[in-house]
């Protein structure tokens, strides 16, 4: 057999909620520069600084909502490491196609019956609910987990020739 080695990285989509933090967080610190007008004559020597931390703070926290995800596919291995802003790093997910309990598409009668199972959901994909998404049963960490994540064709073929009966890819994706 010959070494595979495949990546795919996909964005994660800004959902309501992200959104929610953005606006707090606007707020939040539209109602910090509002206090702080109100001590300008106590620390009018600080000013400057206490403003320029004011708006790396929000730049940080704003530009930390932005997330990858890149799917690291290696001789039937695995791997999801979550990008953060562009700036950091960290592996969230490593596990073998062999230990794979079942692997099949999102919205079919597999996802409906896996959902009886009491599986924690980790959610790797780029947006919930797509047609691209695939799940993943298996054991993390000593706890049953399912995995959501969207692989492109390669990763399918490779990962199912390592655990065909559990892995339910027959062909090029619609």
């Amino acid at each position: 057999m010959d070494d595979v080695f495949l990546e795919k990285i996909v964005t994660k989509r800004k959902t309501g909620k992200d959104y929610a933090m953005i606006a707090a967080a606007l707020v939040g610190s539209v109602v910090l520069f509002l206090l702080l007008l109100q001590f300008a004559a106590y620390i009018s020597f600080l000013l400057p600084l206490v403003l320029i931390g004011i708006g790396y703070g929000l730049w940080f926290l704003i530009t930390s909502i932005n997330k990858e995800y890149e799917y690291i596919v290696t001789n039937g291995d695995l791997d999801v490491d979550m990008i953060i802003a562009r700036r950091k790093r960290k592996r969230v997910l490593s596990v073998k196609a062999k230990e794979f309990e079942l692997m099949a598409q999102t919205g079919t009668t597999e996802e409906r019956d896996a959902e009886k199972g009491g599986y924690k959901v980790l959610d790797f994909s780029a947006a919930v609910g797509s047609d691209k998404n695939w799940f993943i049963l298996t054991n993390y960490k000593q706890e049953k987990v399912k995995v959501i994540f969207e692989p492109d064709e390669r990763m399918l073929k490779n990962l199912k020739r390592f655990n065909p009966s559990r892995i339910r890819y027959v062909g090029p994706l619609n």
